[in-house]
C-alpha cells in the first residue's frame, strides 16, 4: 500500500503536514486525530480501512507535529484545512472520521463543507463548552473541573498549570510502558490495550509534546472557545459512537449531540469506555460509511 507524507499550503504562511496510506485508488477518508494527536496513522487501521476500499488521510493540526502553530485558531478553521487537503488530493468527495478531541473538527467539516463531505463518523466526541443544557465537566474529577473553570477565570494561571501537567503526562505517556502502566490490569487483555496500541500512542505523544505543549494548549483553547458553527445545521450523514463507561469524554456529550444533529445514527454501547469505543466498532463504522 502506498504511503505519502507531504506539506499542504492552506494560505499565506498557513501550512499543514499530511500523511496518507492505503490503496492508491481508495476513497479518501480524512482522520481528525484526538487531543493531542498527530498525522501518524495506526497501521492496523490503515489495513482495515483498505479492506473497505478507503485510503486513510490524516494531518498535524497547527502546533502538532510539523505543522506551524496558529494562535487563536478556531475549530471552524479546520474546515479550511480540510478543503486545502482535498484540493491536494484532487478529491471531489471524501469521508471524515474522528475520535475524542478530534470529534469537533469532524463536525466542523460536516457543518461547513456539505458539498465535499459525503459522510462522517465520530467516536467519543466532546460537545461545545457553551452547549445549552449541558454540564460540560460532569463526570470529571473536581480537579479537572476546576482547571476548566480556571481557563475562563485566569487564563495565565491556567496556562501555567497546563504546562506543568503536559510535562508530567509526557514523562509517563511518551513511552509504551507508560501506557501499559496507566492501563493496569487491562494492559494486553484486548485489542484496545495491546502493546502495539501502546507503542502507537507513545509515538503520538512524542510527535505532539516532544517539541513542547503550545500546540496542545491552542487545541484545548479552540475546544473551549466558540466553535464557529452550529451542529444543528449539519445535513450530511453522521454516525456517532460513545461508550456509556467513558470517563474521559462524558457520555452526556454524545447524548447532547445526538439530540441536536438531524438524522444522526447514534450508538451508546453499555460496555465500552474511551479506550475501546473506536477499536471495538471500527469495522461497523467502515461498513456504514462505505
Amino acid at each position: 500500500m502506498l504511503t505519502e507524507t507531504t506539506a499542504v499550503d492552506v494560505a499565506d504562511g498557513w501550512r499543514v503536514w499530511v500523511e496518507s496510506a492505503g490503496p492508491a485508488n481508495g476513497v479518501p477518508l480524512l482522520v481528525h486525530a484526538g487531543h493531542p494527536g498527530s498525522r501518524r496513522l495506526f497501521r492496523p487501521s490503515v489495513e482495515r480501512a483498505a479492506g473497505h476500499g478507503f485510503r486513510l488521510v490524516s494531518y498535524d493540526r497547527p502546533g502538532f507535529g510539523d505543522s506551524p502553530l496558529r494562535p487563536g485558531r478556531t475549530v471552524a478553521d479546520s474546515a479550511v484545512e480540510v478543503e486545502a487537503i482535498a484540493r491536494h488530493l484532487r478529491a471531489d468527495r471524501l469521508g471524515v472520521w474522528g475520535y475524542s478531541g478530534g470529534g469537533p473538527f469532524v463536525l466542523a467539516s460536516a457543518a461547513l463543507l456539505p458539498g465535499l463531505v459525503a459522510g462522517c463518523c465520530v467516536f467519543a466526541s466532546l460537545a461545545p463548552y457553551d452547549a445549552d443544557g449541558l454540564d460540560f465537566a460532569a463526570g470529571w474529577s473536581e480537579a479537572y473541573r476546576r482547571e476548566v473553570e480556571l481557563f475562563f477565570e485566569d487564563r495565565a494561571t491556567a496556562r501555567e498549570h497546563f504546562r506543568v501537567e503536559a510535562a508530567e503526562q509526557f514523562a509517563v505517556l511518551g513511552s509504551a510502558q507508560g501506557w501499559s502502566d496507566r492501563w493496569g490490569d487491562a494492559a494486553g487483555t484486548d485489542a484496545a490495550h495491546s502493546r502495539e496500541v501502546a507503542q502507537y500512542l507513545a509515538g503520538v505523544q512524542q510527535d505532539c509534546l516532544g517539541p513542547g505543549d503550545d500546540g496542545w494548549w491552542e487545541d484545548w483553547a479552540a475546544l473551549l472557545s466558540p466553535w464557529g458553527f452550529d451542529v444543528a445545521r449539519i445535513e450530511v450523514p453522521v454516525q456517532l459512537w460513545h461508550g456509556e463507561k467513558d470517563v474521559s469524554a462524558p457520555p452526556s456529550h454524545g447524548h447532547w449531540l445526538a439530540e441536536r444533529i438531524l438524522g444522526l445514527d447514534a450508538h451508546f454501547p453499555d460496555q465500552d469506555d474511551h479506550a475501546s469505543i473506536e477499536t471495538d466498532h471500527q469495522q461497523e463504522a467502515y461498513e456504514w460509511l462505505r
